[in-house]
Formats: C-alpha cells, structure tokens, sequence
C-alpha cells in the first residue's frame, strides 16, 4: 500500500509539473480541463498496471530476492514483529480516521449549502435555479442551482457567467477532486489539482460569458469587489480574491496558435515510461522462464550456492517446471494464509517471521567472526507436492550455512504453486542479515 501511494504521489508530481511548465499559460482552457482531470485519475490507475511483456524481458543479472530478514543475537526478533504489526495496524487506523473526518468536513459543506437554499427564496427558470441570498454579496454556482446576493449589482452579468458553470457541469469536476481529497485525504496533490482546475473553470467562463467590448466592464467588476465564498472550496465562484489577477491577465491574453496543441502530445512518451517504469518496479526479481531454465542448467557441479544441499531428483531432472515466484499464477499458500485478501504478501511475511524466530542467531558468537553485518543466502524450493526441497545455502561460515538450511527444511508443508492449471514447483532465495556484535 505504502509503496502505491508513494507512486501515486510520483506520477502526479510529474503530470502537475508538465502542466505548470508546458501547458498552463495556453488558452486551450477545454483542453488543460480535460488534462487535469485525466492525468489527476490516472496516476491512480497506472501503478496497477503490470505489463509482462516489459517484466518478463528484464536482464537476468537484475536478480533480487525475498524480503530481508534482519537477525540480532542480542535482541528478540518476535517483539520487532510484534511491534511491525502494531505499526501497520495504527497507521491503518490513522488512515480510516483521517477518511472519517475529512467526509465530515464535506457534510457539513454540503449543509451549509442545503442551508442557503432552504433559508433564502429561490426562483426556478429552464436552465437554472436562481437563490437570492438576504444580506449578502456572495455569488457562485454549485451544479444548477446559481447564488447571488440580493444586494450585489450586475446581476445579469454574473448570472451569464455563472451559468456558463452549470452548462458545462463543472461542479461535477470540484466533486470528482473532493472525493479524492476525502479518500486521500493525506495526499497533497488533490488539493493543487482542485485548485487548478477551478482557475481554467473561471477561464472557460470568462472567455464565454464575456464580448471584447465589454472587456472594461468586465475588469472593472472584477476589481470592484470580492465576494466571501473562500469556504466554500467545491463551487464555482464568480469573484475569489486569488483568482482576481491570473483571470485578467488570462482574459486580455492573445489566442494560442493552433499547432501548439502538439504540447499535449508530450503526455505519450511519459505514460509510456510510467508504464514501463511501474512495469519494471518490484519485478527487478523475475526472469523470464527461458532465461531461468538456461541458469539452472548452467550452475552445475561447480557453482554451487553453498556445501548444505538436499537434491530433489525430480527437480533436477524437470528443471523446466520450476516457475520464479514473481511470475506465477496462483503464489504457494503458506499454512493460515489460505483465507488472506494477499496471499502473495502473507506468504512472504510468514516465511520472515518463520526464519526471523527459528533461526538461532546466537551460534555467532562462537565463531570468532569480527562485528558487522553478515549475509547469508537461503535458496529452496517448493515442489508440486509443497514440500520444501533442494535447500542450498551461501554464508560466511560454515555453521551459519547449516543452521539457514536447517531453519529452510523446518518450514512447514505448504499448498503447491499452480502454473496454466498445473501444480508447479516455486523456487526462492531468502537473504538474511546477521548483525554481529
């Protein structure tokens, strides 16, 4: 989850800045709309994408393995657990509060415009709802219901120019953003959009509603007063003091030539290395099945990851059935993760926490082995029966070497890999790190 929302953030820093840089001051206001909106969802949808045609055509020697299992001889790996656990589970928590009050603070918007409209007479023509409002100099639109001041003047004008809001839905762009806001809330982007997206909605409008002839009156009533609706951040505003200055200068700007809507093209290649990047990001570990297979038969005798090793005859006769575990369909099932919404991720956390408690770190200290890190590598694999097999092991002495195959062969019978509808072998290596003091 953690790293989705890190690429979310990611991907709309780069459409936001493509926007600001290249398309912001054209006045292809229909145009920007529909980027803004289209890249906002987007980057919400690319880190989804897995193409495997980009991921199963990765270098080989970009290998990477299972998560890493940190061991301390001096500490108790089970209360690091315990307490990851107790990290994840308050962060969740935070997320689902922060969701809660974010949708009050949308209910009680809303009210507050459900409150205007049944405390203020109002008037029904065939393409919109006018409400005046008592004692006020307010003027926006919020889908068809157009507000406005008893007192404020011009009231035609703004009438025209609020209504070119309500014809082209533009509320129903603020809501798309609000929503956004409310489900991630945390995330700084929904806001920049929404923000954006309501200066080209004043663009659209102004460039509507408004003739050159009447270009002095039009900055004059824009200048002449601002209207209090800053609370109100999801409707449309006829005057809000911050947009006062970029819309004159927006409206007495020369039309865009034609052929530079050809900016818009740059969106093409930098989806394409989005997809290829999110495509490549955590799939560094696969290697297309060819490439596998030509390893395993190249190892042989002489390069063999460690002296511990059980041989499984039928692996080592068959090695074209052993399927890296990134590229499988159905991941084995480890005992206890058969009901899990991730299987894939339970299967990982449990070999962790299997290795992380079983593995005696202790034996370190006999060894005579100089403080500092040390690396053992784990290779095993899980055969069609689910059983773990042809455990090997690399490390930096001996007996860490034995005890890592030990901990391997300790893990219990699991449900097999499924390939295409067969049972599969699934091959893993397990790095872990011994911190010796």
């Amino acid at each position: 989850m953690i790293n989705y929302i890190v690429q979310v953030l990611l991907f709309q820093t780069v459409f936001l800045a493509v926007y600001d840089i290249v398309l912001k001051k054209e006045t292809f206001f229909q145009w920007n709309r529909a980027y803004l909106i289209f890249t906002s969802l987007l980057a919400y949808v690319i880190p989804l994408l897995k193409l495997p045609t980009i991921s199963l055509n990765l270098p080989q020697k970009y290998m990477v393995m299972l998560p890493e299992v940190l061991l301390s001889p001096t500490t108790y790996i089970e209360r690091q657990i315990d307490w990851s656990v107790i990290l994840f589970e308050g962060l969740s928590l935070i997320f689902f509060i922060g969701i809660f009050i974010a949708t009050l603070f949308f209910i009680y918007k809303l009210w507050q415009i459900v409150g205007l409209i049944s405390k203020n007479s109002s008037k029904k023509t065939k393409e919109y709802n006018l409400v005046l409002l008592k004692e006020s100099n307010m003027a926006f639109s919020f889908f068809n219901y157009i507000f406005l001041g008893k007192s404020t003047k011009q009231k035609d004008e703004i009438i025209q120019h609020e209504l070119i809001h309500v014809k082209q839905k533009h509320s129903m762009d603020l809501l798309l953003f609000e929503i956004q806001k409310i489900v991630f809330w945390f995330n700084p982007y929904s806001y920049m959009y929404q923000n954006r997206i309501s200066e080209i909605h004043e663009y659209i409008a102004d460039n509507r509603s408004v003739s050159k002839k009447d270009r002095s009156t039009f900055y004059h009533s824009l200048l002449a007063k601002t209207f209090a609706v800053d609370k109100f951040d999801f409707v449309n505003a006829f005057n809000k003091q911050s947009l006062i200055k970029k819309r004159i200068i927006m409206y007495g700007k020369n039309k865009s030539k034609e052929i530079l809507k050809f900016k818009y093209l740059f969106i093409i290649p930098i989806l394409a290395g989005m997809v290829i990047y999110n495509s490549c990001e955590g799939k560094d570990s696969e290697i297309s099945k060819n490439q596998y297979v030509e390893q395993e038969k190249s190892e042989g005798e002489n390069q063999k990851i460690g002296t511990n090793e059980n041989t499984d005859p039928e692996i080592s006769g068959n090695i074209s059935q052993v399927v890296p575990f990134t590229m499988i369909d159905q991941t084995p099932i480890f005992p206890g993760c058969e009901n899990a919404e991730d299987q894939k991720a339970c299967f990982i956390q449990k070999i962790t926490e299997h290795v992380a408690v079983n593995f005696n770190a202790s034996i370190s200290k006999n060894l005579g082995m100089e403080p500092g890190k040390k690396k053992i590598f784990v290779q095993f694999t899980i055969d069609k029966e689910g059983n773990i097999t042809n455990i090997k092991s690399r490390g930096p002495h001996k007996d860490l070497e034995t005890e890592a195959v030990r901990v391997a062969g300790s893990l219990p019978q699991m449900q097999p890999g499924v390939e295409n509808g067969n049972k599969v072998a699934v091959k893993f290596t397990l790095p872990i790190t011994l911190v010796v003091d």
